[in-house]
């Protein structure tokens, strides 16, 4: 180990004794206690953004570093007796939660307001393998049955980002008449700092309660990420409890409840590898760029609502495109839009998006996905097959 993953671990290993003395304290009633371990718990994980290997990672200790000092300046200024009648069972004690309360989640959308795979531009193979994989067993139990399918699993969506990952999952769950469930990996760990593993089997639980229910994490490398390097023990724990709630999803086909659990990520390489084997992520699928006839689709779309110029044709532009995103094409259109409006308040006249406007926007709004991302994405990709 380098003297900087050396000091990487020292800093871990200090934040997670910290944070539970620091938790605990506050549970006690020890304000004073708690405040020190609190602090010491901040100093800590923003030493470790410092450090991190990435600007997404940084971005999100430095945002937990944050929510523990919220979480110590909302505490009392003095002590007060141990509590009485906490009992043994489950509670969740949160970086952002603030008094103990227990964990309590909720579907984000109803199925019939959500998305379905007709909203969404290409990826006909991918719709495809989820509706082969996932959603004609849960349509058609009794056949799945006969076949020894399940009706729930694991799907781990990767790729480049602004690719329509998480529009993927909301359709899945329309396609499906499902509940939704979305959880950003900020929330989980502002929520669950402390006592992971019990909130994890709080939002299985309460999925459970739903005939169909579908829970979609994005960026779930960061919450099962690869252990090898850690000693972490928080996720020593948390990793074993969502490979546990995964191994109890529906086997047999029919069943009165069926879940789904889907995950998203950038970065697959960075996921514990005990989340890829059979009876977790059964489904991996690779979401790449949009080909042609999706980015004419996506160009069409996004500027269905706005002043264009005749002499503007789709299919020229969706040549031009290549190699951008879903969400490049969208920053494309916003800068468009941009720039004939303030053309139009500076001469009083109208002022539709042209061609030579679409030239200097193409030329101010480049590809966000670089071919070193790609690269590592398809190694990975023929390595994982």
């Amino acid at each position: 180990m380098s003297p900087s993953s050396m000091m990487m671990q020292q800093w871990l290993t200090q934040f997670e004794r910290e944070i539970e003395r620091g938790l605990s304290a506050k549970e006690a009633g020890r304000f004073a206690e708690a405040r020190t371990s609190l602090a010491g718990a901040a100093e800590a994980m923003y030493r470790l953004a410092g450090g991190a290997v990435s600007e997404r990672l940084r971005e999100q200790r430095l945002r937990q570093a944050d929510e523990i000092l919220a979480l110590l300046e909302r505490l009392p200024a003095r002590d007060e007796a141990k509590r009485s009648g906490g009992g043994s069972g489950a509670r969740s004690v949160g970086v952002s939660g603030g008094d103990g309360e227990s964990a309590t989640f909720a579907p984000a959308e109803l199925a019939e307001n959500a998305l379905r795979f007709a909203d969404i531009a290409g990826l006909e193979e991918v719709k495809d393998q989820i509706r082969m994989r996932m959603i004609y067993p849960f349509e058609h139990p009794e056949a799945a049955k006969r076949h020894g399918l399940r009706t729930g699993g694991g799907i781990l969506m990767y790729g480049p980002p602004g690719t329509g990952k998480t529009m993927v999952a909301r359709a899945t769950a329309g396609e499906l008449g499902a509940a939704f469930f979305t959880v950003k990996p900020s929330e989980i760990m502002s929520k669950w700092v402390g006592e992971a593993e019990q909130n994890v089997r709080a939002l299985f639980a309460e999925a459970r309660k739903h005939e169909r229910a579908v829970i979609f994490i994005d960026e779930i490398e960061s919450l099962v990420p690869a252990r090898g390097d850690s000693n972490s023990t928080v996720m020593q724990r948390v990793v074993p409890q969502f490979l546990a709630e995964l191994e109890g999803f529906e086997s047999g086909g029919g069943g009165k409840n069926s879940l789904l659990f889907m995950g998203a990520t950038n970065e697959p390489w960075a996921i514990d590898p005990a989340m890829l084997r059979p009876g977790r992520f059964d489904v991996r699928i690779h979401l790449g760029l949009p080909d042609e006839p999706a980015r004419r689709w996506l160009l069409a779309k996004q500027f269905k609502q706005r002043a264009v110029s005749p002499e503007v044709n789709w299919d020229d532009w969706a040549l031009r495109t290549e190699g951008y995103s879903g969400a490049d094409i969208r920053a494309l259109a916003d800068a468009a839009a941009q720039d004939a409006f303030r053309a139009e308040m500076a001469t009083g006249q109208p002022a539709p998006t042209d061609n030579a406007l679409l030239e200097r926007c193409l030329a101010a709004v480049r590809p966000s996905v670089t071919k070193k991302q790609l690269d590592k994405l398809e190694k990975w990709q023929s390595e994982n097959a």
